[in-house]
Protein backbone atom coordinates (compact mmCIF):
# COMPACT_ATOMS: atom_id res chain seq x y z
CA UNK A 1 0.00 0.00 0.00
CA UNK A 2 0.84 3.67 -0.65
CA UNK A 3 2.71 5.08 2.63
CA UNK A 4 0.11 7.82 2.55
CA UNK A 5 -2.46 5.89 4.06
CA UNK A 6 -0.21 4.84 7.27
CA UNK A 7 0.53 8.68 7.48
CA UNK A 8 -3.23 9.20 7.33
CA UNK A 9 -3.88 6.83 9.75
CA UNK A 10 -1.21 8.09 12.43
CA UNK A 11 -2.41 11.26 12.09
CA UNK A 12 -6.16 10.35 12.35
CA UNK A 13 -5.13 8.62 15.81
CA UNK A 14 -2.96 11.39 16.58
CA UNK A 15 -6.04 14.18 16.27
CA UNK A 16 -8.10 11.59 18.22
CA UNK A 17 -5.66 12.03 21.38
CA UNK A 18 -5.34 15.14 21.09
CA UNK A 19 -9.06 16.35 20.65
CA UNK A 20 -10.47 12.88 22.96
CA UNK A 21 -12.41 11.82 19.95
CA UNK A 22 -12.72 8.23 20.74
CA UNK A 23 -14.69 7.31 17.27
CA UNK A 24 -12.17 9.43 15.21
CA UNK A 25 -9.32 6.82 17.48
CA UNK A 26 -11.29 3.55 16.28
CA UNK A 27 -11.36 4.92 12.58
CA UNK A 28 -7.74 5.47 12.72
CA UNK A 29 -7.23 2.21 14.41
CA UNK A 30 -8.98 0.85 11.40
CA UNK A 31 -7.42 2.14 8.82
CA UNK A 32 -3.80 1.14 9.80
CA UNK A 33 -5.29 -2.40 10.78
CA UNK A 34 -6.42 -2.73 7.23
CA UNK A 35 -3.62 -1.04 5.66
CA UNK A 36 -1.20 -3.50 7.45
CA UNK A 37 -3.46 -6.46 6.97
CA UNK A 38 -3.51 -5.80 3.49
CA UNK A 39 0.28 -5.02 3.11
CA UNK A 40 1.36 -8.52 5.00
CA UNK A 41 -1.46 -10.92 2.47
CA UNK A 42 0.17 -8.91 0.19
CA UNK A 43 3.65 -9.65 0.56
CA UNK A 44 3.67 -13.16 1.79
CA UNK A 45 0.37 -14.57 -0.08
CA UNK A 46 2.35 -16.73 -2.66
CA UNK A 47 5.20 -17.89 -0.47
CA UNK A 48 5.62 -21.47 0.93
CA UNK A 49 2.30 -22.24 -2.20
CA UNK A 50 2.67 -25.37 -3.71
CA UNK A 51 1.27 -26.29 -6.75
CA UNK A 52 1.01 -29.33 -8.60
CA UNK A 53 -0.46 -30.97 -11.89
CA UNK A 54 -0.87 -34.92 -12.11
CA UNK A 55 -2.47 -37.34 -14.75
CA UNK A 56 -4.32 -40.36 -13.97
CA UNK A 57 -2.53 -41.76 -17.01
CA UNK A 58 0.06 -40.34 -18.71
CA UNK A 59 -0.23 -42.62 -22.32
CA UNK A 60 -3.80 -42.58 -23.12
CA UNK A 61 -6.01 -44.85 -26.15
CA UNK A 62 -7.85 -42.81 -28.58
CA UNK A 63 -11.43 -41.97 -27.18
CA UNK A 64 -10.54 -42.52 -23.42
CA UNK A 65 -11.16 -40.45 -19.86
CA UNK A 66 -8.18 -39.07 -18.06
CA UNK A 67 -8.61 -37.60 -14.67
CA UNK A 68 -6.42 -34.32 -14.24
CA UNK A 69 -5.72 -33.62 -10.83
CA UNK A 70 -4.89 -30.26 -9.26
CA UNK A 71 -3.76 -29.48 -5.97
CA UNK A 72 -2.97 -26.85 -4.24
CA UNK A 73 -0.76 -26.51 -0.82
CA UNK A 74 -0.64 -23.28 1.26
CA UNK A 75 2.30 -24.64 3.61
CA UNK A 76 2.29 -21.34 6.01
CA UNK A 77 0.12 -20.06 9.25
CA UNK A 78 -1.42 -17.39 6.69
CA UNK A 79 -4.70 -18.42 5.35
CA UNK A 80 -5.52 -17.31 1.63
CA UNK A 81 -9.02 -15.67 1.14
CA UNK A 82 -8.75 -16.59 -2.58
CA UNK A 83 -6.67 -18.04 -4.98
CA UNK A 84 -6.88 -17.87 -8.71
CA UNK A 85 -4.91 -20.53 -10.97
CA UNK A 86 -5.07 -20.13 -14.45
CA UNK A 87 -3.53 -23.16 -16.14
CA UNK A 88 -3.29 -23.81 -19.95
CA UNK A 89 -4.30 -26.51 -21.83
CA UNK A 90 -4.33 -28.25 -25.62
CA UNK A 91 -7.65 -26.83 -27.33
CA UNK A 92 -7.67 -30.05 -28.72
CA UNK A 93 -8.48 -31.61 -25.31
CA UNK A 94 -11.69 -30.42 -23.72
CA UNK A 95 -12.28 -31.25 -20.08
CA UNK A 96 -15.70 -32.68 -19.51
CA UNK A 97 -18.69 -30.34 -17.98
CA UNK A 98 -16.21 -27.44 -17.69
CA UNK A 99 -16.73 -23.93 -20.03
CA UNK A 100 -12.81 -22.81 -20.87
CA UNK A 101 -11.55 -19.52 -21.47
CA UNK A 102 -10.18 -18.76 -24.95
CA UNK A 103 -6.81 -18.23 -24.70
CA UNK A 104 -4.24 -15.51 -27.01
CA UNK A 105 -2.98 -19.02 -28.67
CA UNK A 106 -5.25 -20.76 -30.90
CA UNK A 107 -4.58 -24.01 -30.13
CA UNK A 108 -4.65 -23.33 -26.62
CA UNK A 109 -7.41 -22.71 -23.73
CA UNK A 110 -7.05 -21.70 -20.17
CA UNK A 111 -8.42 -24.00 -17.57
CA UNK A 112 -9.81 -21.32 -14.22
CA UNK A 113 -10.21 -22.28 -11.09
CA UNK A 114 -10.56 -20.52 -7.41
CA UNK A 115 -9.81 -21.75 -4.31
CA UNK A 116 -9.67 -20.65 -0.71
CA UNK A 117 -6.98 -22.48 1.39
CA UNK A 118 -6.64 -22.01 4.74
CA UNK A 119 -3.25 -22.15 7.15
CA UNK A 120 -1.71 -25.69 6.25
CA UNK A 121 -4.22 -27.04 3.95
CA UNK A 122 -3.87 -28.98 0.49
CA UNK A 123 -7.02 -28.43 -1.43
CA UNK A 124 -7.22 -30.96 -4.91
CA UNK A 125 -9.76 -31.01 -7.15
CA UNK A 126 -10.33 -32.91 -10.27
CA UNK A 127 -11.37 -32.90 -14.07
CA UNK A 128 -12.02 -35.15 -16.71
CA UNK A 129 -10.51 -34.74 -19.96
CA UNK A 130 -11.57 -36.24 -23.08
CA UNK A 131 -8.65 -37.77 -24.81
CA UNK A 132 -10.25 -37.16 -28.58
CA UNK A 133 -7.32 -35.96 -30.35
CA UNK A 134 -3.89 -38.31 -31.08
CA UNK A 135 -0.93 -36.45 -30.56
CA UNK A 136 1.52 -35.02 -27.72
CA UNK A 137 -0.45 -32.74 -25.66
CA UNK A 138 1.58 -29.85 -23.85
CA UNK A 139 0.04 -28.24 -20.54
CA UNK A 140 1.31 -25.24 -19.01
CA UNK A 141 2.45 -22.76 -18.07
CA UNK A 142 0.60 -22.27 -15.11
CA UNK A 143 -0.44 -18.65 -13.13
CA UNK A 144 -1.58 -18.25 -10.12
CA UNK A 145 -3.03 -14.95 -8.03
CA UNK A 146 -3.74 -13.91 -4.92
CA UNK A 147 -4.27 -10.97 -2.38
CA UNK A 148 -5.58 -9.90 0.50
CA UNK A 149 -9.06 -10.40 1.56
CA UNK A 150 -10.04 -6.37 0.39
CA UNK A 151 -9.42 -7.26 -3.00
CA UNK A 152 -7.19 -4.13 -2.69
CA UNK A 153 -3.67 -5.46 -3.95
CA UNK A 154 -2.50 -8.90 -5.78
CA UNK A 155 0.87 -10.89 -6.36
CA UNK A 156 1.06 -13.14 -9.29
CA UNK A 157 3.54 -16.17 -10.41
CA UNK A 158 3.99 -17.68 -13.25
CA UNK A 159 5.38 -21.86 -13.22
CA UNK A 160 6.92 -23.23 -16.06
CA UNK A 161 5.29 -26.81 -15.54
CA UNK A 162 5.28 -28.06 -18.94
CA UNK A 163 3.81 -31.33 -18.82
CA UNK A 164 2.38 -33.92 -21.77
CA UNK A 165 -0.14 -36.07 -22.71
CA UNK A 166 0.30 -38.79 -25.25
CA UNK A 167 -2.95 -40.08 -27.01
CA UNK A 168 -2.36 -43.01 -29.29
CA UNK A 169 -3.74 -42.67 -32.81
CA UNK A 170 -7.50 -44.39 -33.19
CA UNK A 171 -7.04 -48.35 -33.80
CA UNK A 172 -10.51 -49.81 -35.61
CA UNK A 173 -11.13 -52.79 -37.48
CA UNK A 174 -9.84 -53.20 -41.67
CA UNK A 175 -13.81 -53.79 -42.12
CA UNK A 176 -15.04 -50.50 -41.53
CA UNK A 177 -12.20 -49.22 -44.44
CA UNK A 178 -13.72 -51.62 -46.93
CA UNK A 179 -11.27 -53.39 -46.70
CA UNK A 180 -11.76 -57.57 -47.15
CA UNK A 181 -11.85 -59.07 -43.47
CA UNK A 182 -9.28 -62.54 -44.27
CA UNK A 183 -6.53 -61.22 -47.11
CA UNK A 184 -6.96 -57.33 -47.45
CA UNK A 185 -3.73 -57.39 -49.09
CA UNK A 186 -3.84 -60.14 -51.60
CA UNK A 187 -3.16 -63.90 -51.08
CA UNK A 188 -0.51 -65.23 -48.81
CA UNK A 189 1.40 -67.39 -51.10
CA UNK A 190 4.18 -68.86 -48.50
CA UNK A 191 7.41 -69.44 -50.11
CA UNK A 192 9.64 -72.46 -49.77
CA UNK A 193 9.60 -73.62 -46.26
CA UNK A 194 13.28 -75.02 -45.40
CA UNK A 195 12.38 -74.10 -41.68
CA UNK A 196 10.74 -76.13 -38.64
CA UNK A 197 9.92 -75.30 -35.29
CA UNK A 198 10.70 -77.31 -32.82
CA UNK A 199 8.35 -76.52 -30.27
CA UNK A 200 5.33 -77.24 -32.32
CA UNK A 201 5.10 -80.96 -32.68
CA UNK A 202 2.39 -82.64 -35.17
CA UNK A 203 2.86 -85.60 -35.53
CA UNK A 204 5.66 -88.80 -35.82
CA UNK A 205 7.12 -90.80 -38.53
CA UNK A 206 9.51 -93.59 -38.93
CA UNK A 207 13.37 -92.62 -37.70
CA UNK A 208 15.24 -91.91 -40.69
CA UNK A 209 19.00 -92.13 -41.28
CA UNK A 210 20.73 -89.00 -39.53
CA UNK A 211 18.00 -88.04 -37.52
CA UNK A 212 19.21 -86.38 -34.61
CA UNK A 213 18.57 -87.88 -31.03
CA UNK A 214 16.86 -84.99 -29.95
CA UNK A 215 14.39 -85.65 -32.76
CA UNK A 216 13.50 -89.19 -31.74
CA UNK A 217 9.96 -89.37 -30.11
CA UNK A 218 10.93 -92.08 -27.12
CA UNK A 219 7.32 -92.74 -25.79
CA UNK A 220 6.31 -93.49 -29.41
CA UNK A 221 9.60 -95.93 -30.10
CA UNK A 222 8.73 -97.66 -26.77
CA UNK A 223 4.74 -98.28 -27.84
CA UNK A 224 5.71 -99.11 -31.76
CA UNK A 225 9.01 -100.88 -30.63
CA UNK A 226 10.81 -99.38 -33.10
CA UNK A 227 12.51 -95.63 -33.69
CA UNK A 228 9.87 -92.99 -34.20
CA UNK A 229 10.78 -89.13 -35.08
CA UNK A 230 8.98 -86.44 -34.01
CA UNK A 231 7.38 -84.32 -37.29
CA UNK A 232 7.95 -80.72 -36.23
CA UNK A 233 5.64 -77.89 -37.91
CA UNK A 234 6.98 -75.81 -40.97
CA UNK A 235 7.00 -71.55 -40.13
CA UNK A 236 6.92 -69.11 -42.52
CA UNK A 237 7.22 -65.47 -41.73
CA UNK A 238 5.09 -63.04 -43.50
CA UNK A 239 6.60 -59.07 -44.06
CA UNK A 240 4.43 -56.07 -44.22
CA UNK A 241 6.18 -52.65 -44.74
CA UNK A 242 4.06 -49.73 -44.38
CA UNK A 243 5.14 -46.25 -46.40
CA UNK A 244 2.99 -43.40 -44.78
CA UNK A 245 2.81 -40.34 -47.31
CA UNK A 246 2.56 -37.38 -44.92
CA UNK A 247 1.24 -34.64 -47.95
CA UNK A 248 -0.04 -31.25 -47.35
CA UNK A 249 -3.27 -30.43 -48.70
CA UNK A 250 -4.62 -27.09 -49.69
CA UNK A 251 -7.54 -25.71 -46.54
CA UNK A 252 -8.75 -22.17 -46.04
CA UNK A 253 -7.41 -22.18 -42.47
CA UNK A 254 -4.88 -24.80 -41.66
CA UNK A 255 -3.03 -24.79 -44.98
CA UNK A 256 -3.63 -28.66 -44.70
CA UNK A 257 -6.51 -31.19 -44.13
CA UNK A 258 -6.35 -32.34 -40.97
CA UNK A 259 -8.91 -34.62 -41.07
CA UNK A 260 -7.74 -36.42 -43.98
CA UNK A 261 -4.35 -36.66 -41.97
CA UNK A 262 -5.80 -38.04 -39.48
CA UNK A 263 -7.56 -40.53 -41.37
CA UNK A 264 -4.39 -42.03 -43.01
CA UNK A 265 -2.54 -42.14 -39.66
CA UNK A 266 -5.97 -44.22 -38.11
CA UNK A 267 -5.48 -46.50 -41.14
CA UNK A 268 -1.70 -47.42 -40.94
CA UNK A 269 -2.66 -47.98 -36.98
CA UNK A 270 -4.94 -50.50 -37.85
CA UNK A 271 -3.44 -51.91 -40.28
CA UNK A 272 -0.46 -52.42 -38.15
CA UNK A 273 -2.69 -53.90 -35.36
CA UNK A 274 -3.99 -56.05 -37.74
CA UNK A 275 -0.77 -57.55 -39.17
CA UNK A 276 0.92 -57.84 -35.78
CA UNK A 277 -2.12 -60.03 -34.61
CA UNK A 278 -2.08 -62.12 -37.70
CA UNK A 279 1.86 -63.04 -37.12
CA UNK A 280 3.18 -60.56 -39.50
CA UNK A 281 6.40 -59.04 -39.51
CA UNK A 282 5.69 -54.98 -39.56
CA UNK A 283 8.06 -52.17 -40.49
CA UNK A 284 6.58 -48.67 -40.85
CA UNK A 285 8.30 -45.16 -42.30
CA UNK A 286 6.82 -41.91 -43.35
CA UNK A 287 8.47 -38.79 -44.88
CA UNK A 288 8.18 -36.76 -41.62
CA UNK A 289 9.72 -36.32 -38.28
CA UNK A 290 8.40 -37.07 -34.76
CA UNK A 291 7.27 -34.25 -32.12
CA UNK A 292 9.32 -35.28 -29.05
CA UNK A 293 9.32 -31.77 -26.72
CA UNK A 294 10.39 -33.78 -23.76
CA UNK A 295 13.73 -34.86 -25.03
CA UNK A 296 14.27 -31.37 -26.07
CA UNK A 297 13.77 -29.87 -23.09
CA UNK A 298 16.29 -32.70 -21.90
CA UNK A 299 18.44 -32.32 -23.78
CA UNK A 300 18.38 -28.62 -24.20
CA UNK A 301 20.59 -27.38 -21.21
CA UNK A 302 23.80 -30.00 -22.10
CA UNK A 303 26.80 -28.88 -23.49
CA UNK A 304 28.82 -25.16 -22.63
CA UNK A 305 28.38 -22.53 -24.65
CA UNK A 306 32.20 -22.94 -26.22
CA UNK A 307 31.07 -26.50 -27.20
CA UNK A 308 27.33 -25.55 -28.17
CA UNK A 309 29.21 -23.34 -30.54
CA UNK A 310 31.53 -24.86 -31.94
CA UNK A 311 28.81 -27.32 -32.66
CA UNK A 312 28.16 -26.56 -36.35
CA UNK A 313 24.33 -25.72 -37.08
CA UNK A 314 24.10 -27.98 -40.20
CA UNK A 315 25.77 -31.07 -37.58
CA UNK A 316 23.21 -30.12 -34.73
CA UNK A 317 20.20 -29.95 -37.07
CA UNK A 318 21.04 -33.23 -38.98
CA UNK A 319 21.58 -35.06 -35.86
CA UNK A 320 18.03 -33.79 -34.68
CA UNK A 321 16.97 -34.85 -37.63
CA UNK A 322 18.14 -38.33 -37.34
CA UNK A 323 16.45 -38.41 -33.82
CA UNK A 324 13.08 -37.71 -34.97
CA UNK A 325 12.79 -39.61 -38.63
CA UNK A 326 10.78 -42.84 -38.82
CA UNK A 327 12.77 -45.67 -39.07
CA UNK A 328 11.07 -48.44 -38.06
CA UNK A 329 12.72 -51.81 -39.20
CA UNK A 330 9.69 -54.97 -39.09
CA UNK A 331 9.54 -57.24 -36.31
CA UNK A 332 6.65 -58.90 -35.01
CA UNK A 333 6.64 -58.74 -31.18
CA UNK A 334 4.51 -56.88 -29.23
CA UNK A 335 7.03 -53.60 -28.39
CA UNK A 336 7.11 -53.38 -32.30
CA UNK A 337 3.58 -52.62 -31.75
CA UNK A 338 3.96 -49.79 -28.97
CA UNK A 339 7.15 -48.39 -31.32
CA UNK A 340 4.87 -48.37 -34.40
CA UNK A 341 1.92 -46.76 -32.02
CA UNK A 342 3.89 -43.91 -30.25
CA UNK A 343 5.44 -43.31 -33.19
CA UNK A 344 2.06 -42.73 -34.79
CA UNK A 345 1.20 -40.93 -32.03
CA UNK A 346 3.96 -38.24 -32.63
CA UNK A 347 3.32 -37.38 -36.38
CA UNK A 348 3.65 -34.71 -37.14
CA UNK A 349 1.70 -32.82 -40.13
CA UNK A 350 4.22 -31.68 -41.93
CA UNK A 351 6.57 -33.33 -44.36
CA UNK A 352 9.87 -33.59 -45.62
CA UNK A 353 11.09 -35.64 -48.63
CA UNK A 354 8.59 -37.17 -51.24
CA UNK A 355 7.27 -40.46 -49.73
CA UNK A 356 8.96 -42.38 -53.49
CA UNK A 357 12.14 -41.20 -52.22
CA UNK A 358 11.79 -42.79 -49.00
CA UNK A 359 10.76 -45.81 -50.31
CA UNK A 360 13.06 -45.74 -52.86
CA UNK A 361 15.61 -45.58 -50.06
CA UNK A 362 14.41 -48.60 -48.36
CA UNK A 363 13.60 -50.71 -51.04
CA UNK A 364 16.69 -52.55 -51.30
CA UNK A 365 16.04 -53.33 -47.86
CA UNK A 366 12.53 -54.73 -47.75
CA UNK A 367 12.86 -58.79 -47.25
CA UNK A 368 12.33 -61.01 -49.82
CA UNK A 369 8.88 -61.61 -50.72
CA UNK A 370 7.55 -58.66 -48.36
CA UNK A 371 4.09 -56.87 -49.14
CA UNK A 372 4.32 -52.46 -49.27
CA UNK A 373 1.57 -50.86 -48.37
CA UNK A 374 1.39 -46.93 -48.90
CA UNK A 375 -1.15 -45.05 -47.62
CA UNK A 376 -1.55 -41.79 -49.17
CA UNK A 377 -3.57 -39.19 -50.19
CA UNK A 378 -2.37 -37.92 -53.50
CA UNK A 379 -0.68 -40.33 -56.07
CA UNK A 380 1.98 -38.77 -59.21
CA UNK A 381 3.99 -40.80 -61.82
CA UNK A 382 6.64 -40.32 -59.33
CA UNK A 383 5.48 -42.76 -57.20
CA UNK A 384 3.78 -45.10 -59.53
CA UNK A 385 7.23 -45.53 -61.13
CA UNK A 386 9.08 -46.35 -57.89
CA UNK A 387 6.44 -48.68 -56.74
CA UNK A 388 6.48 -50.46 -60.57
CA UNK A 389 10.47 -51.00 -59.73
CA UNK A 390 9.76 -52.42 -56.06
CA UNK A 391 7.30 -55.03 -58.38
CA UNK A 392 9.20 -56.20 -60.15
CA UNK A 393 11.75 -56.61 -57.33
CA UNK A 394 9.50 -59.15 -55.97
CA UNK A 395 7.41 -57.43 -53.74
CA UNK A 396 3.38 -57.12 -53.40
CA UNK A 397 2.25 -53.73 -53.47
CA UNK A 398 -1.01 -52.04 -52.41
CA UNK A 399 -2.11 -48.58 -52.21
CA UNK A 400 -4.42 -46.84 -49.14
CA UNK A 401 -5.67 -44.35 -51.09
CA UNK A 402 -7.10 -41.67 -48.76
CA UNK A 403 -9.84 -38.72 -49.99
CA UNK A 404 -13.30 -37.62 -50.53
CA UNK A 405 -12.82 -38.57 -54.32
CA UNK A 406 -12.44 -42.44 -54.56
CA UNK A 407 -9.79 -43.51 -57.37
CA UNK A 408 -9.60 -46.58 -59.80
CA UNK A 409 -9.77 -50.00 -58.23
CA UNK A 410 -6.45 -50.36 -60.52
CA UNK A 411 -4.12 -48.05 -60.91
CA UNK A 412 -0.75 -48.58 -63.06
CA UNK A 413 -1.38 -52.22 -62.30
CA UNK A 414 -1.62 -51.80 -58.55
CA UNK A 415 -4.49 -52.92 -56.26
CA UNK A 416 -5.84 -49.58 -55.03
CA UNK A 417 -8.53 -49.17 -51.69
CA UNK A 418 -10.50 -45.67 -50.87
CA UNK A 419 -10.61 -45.64 -47.01
CA UNK A 420 -12.45 -42.82 -47.12
CA UNK A 421 -12.29 -38.96 -46.68
CA UNK A 422 -13.46 -36.28 -44.34
CA UNK A 423 -16.61 -37.88 -43.54
CA UNK A 424 -15.31 -41.21 -43.13
CA UNK A 425 -13.22 -39.60 -40.42
CA UNK A 426 -16.07 -37.75 -38.70
CA UNK A 427 -17.88 -40.90 -38.77
CA UNK A 428 -15.11 -43.14 -36.96
CA UNK A 429 -14.48 -39.68 -34.58
CA UNK A 430 -18.55 -40.01 -33.67
CA UNK A 431 -18.07 -44.11 -33.10
CA UNK A 432 -15.21 -44.56 -31.04
CA UNK A 433 -14.71 -40.76 -29.50
CA UNK A 434 -17.66 -39.96 -27.85
CA UNK A 435 -16.17 -39.62 -24.37
CA UNK A 436 -18.01 -42.48 -22.89
CA UNK A 437 -14.48 -44.52 -22.36
CA UNK A 438 -14.80 -47.13 -25.16
CA UNK A 439 -12.05 -47.76 -27.06
CA UNK A 440 -11.68 -48.99 -30.97
CA UNK A 441 -9.95 -52.05 -29.55
CA UNK A 442 -13.12 -52.79 -27.78
CA UNK A 443 -15.05 -53.15 -30.97
CA UNK A 444 -12.67 -55.82 -31.93
CA UNK A 445 -14.29 -59.53 -31.47
CA UNK A 446 -12.22 -61.56 -28.84
CA UNK A 447 -9.78 -58.96 -27.23
CA UNK A 448 -9.68 -58.02 -24.11
CA UNK A 449 -9.57 -53.74 -23.13
CA UNK A 450 -7.05 -54.83 -20.23
CA UNK A 451 -4.88 -56.60 -22.40
CA UNK A 452 -4.61 -53.85 -25.29
CA UNK A 453 -3.49 -52.01 -22.49
CA UNK A 454 -0.74 -53.85 -21.81
CA UNK A 455 0.11 -53.95 -25.28
CA UNK A 456 0.02 -50.41 -26.15
CA UNK A 457 0.24 -48.51 -23.55
CA UNK A 458 3.17 -49.15 -21.15
CA UNK A 459 6.07 -47.32 -20.53
CA UNK A 460 7.90 -47.03 -24.05
CA UNK A 461 11.70 -47.41 -25.08
CA UNK A 462 13.61 -47.60 -27.98
CA UNK A 463 16.14 -45.86 -30.01
CA UNK A 464 15.33 -44.69 -33.37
Amino acid sequence: MNRRWYYLGIAILIAAILFHQPLLAVIGLLLLLVVGTTDIWARFCLRDLRYSRQFSERRALFGEEVTLSLSVENAKLLPLPWLEVEDTMPRALPVKSRKLRNNLRSDTVVLESLFSPRWYERVTRRYTILCNARGVHQFGPTVVRSGDVFGFLSQEESFSNWQYLLVYPLVVPLTRFGLPARHPFGERRAPRRLLEDPSRTIGVRDYAYGDSLRRVHWKATARTMQLQSKVYEATTTYTLVLFLNVAAHTDGYYGINPDLQELAICATASVADWAIDQGYEVGFYANTIMYMPEMEEESGGTGTAQEDAARGLEEEVEAQLRKRRIHLPPSSNDEQRKRIMEVLARVQPFFGAAIEDVIQAERTRLAAGATVVVITSSVNDPLLETLARVRQAGHAVTILFVGDAPMPGRLGGFTVYHIGGEETWQELVAAYGSGTGSTSLEAQPGRDQEQNREQIQGTIGFSL
